[in-house]
């Protein structure tokens, strides 16, 4: 397994019982909105970066742009990186088997869109740059089907 980026994005991120974690309104590759600008209630963005637990991350930033514009940043420390290890290693004995997960979920209530654009995800590591799935924001187009 490759290191790379989970990404959703949806209307609602919703934390239930049993630690069951639901996704309202799940968009795929773009966003349709009736015209800009455009005021969306609340927009949610759940990314996760993965790694093999042989390969743990030694410094890890999360970020959220809207083309070039910096919405959100996580950057995690290395009390909480070391702290994803143990508990992969406490979970798994066979710790070469195993992956680690950090995320982070981001809502951004309300989330106005001037114009179309696309929303990225990016993990900055100190291997580089990874890429999550982008999210295109596009006006319906007249009298089309979308």
């Amino acid at each position: 397994m490759q290191r790379h980026i989970q990404t959703i994005f949806c209307d609602d991120i919703r934390h239930e019982l049993g630690g069951k974690v639901s996704f309202i309104g799940v968009y795929s590759a773009r966003l349709i909105v009736p015209a800009f600008p455009v005021t969306l209630p609340k927009l949610c963005v759940a990314v996760n970066a993965v790694t093999p637990a042989a390969q743990p991350f030694e410094r890890l930033t999360l970020r959220v742009l809207k083309d070039d514009e910096l919405l959100f940043e996580a950057v995690f420390d290395e009390k909480q990186l070391a702290e994803t290890v143990e508990s992969a290693v406490d979970e798994n004995q066979n710790h070469h088997d195993s992956v680690l997960a950090l995320g982070a979920h981001v809502v951004m209530s309300p989330f106005q869109i001037g114009g179309p654009c696309r929303l990225r995800v990016r993990a900055e590591t100190e291997e580089g740059e990874l890429r999550g799935l982008s999210l295109i924001v596009e006006q319906a187009q007249a009298g089309g089907a979308q």
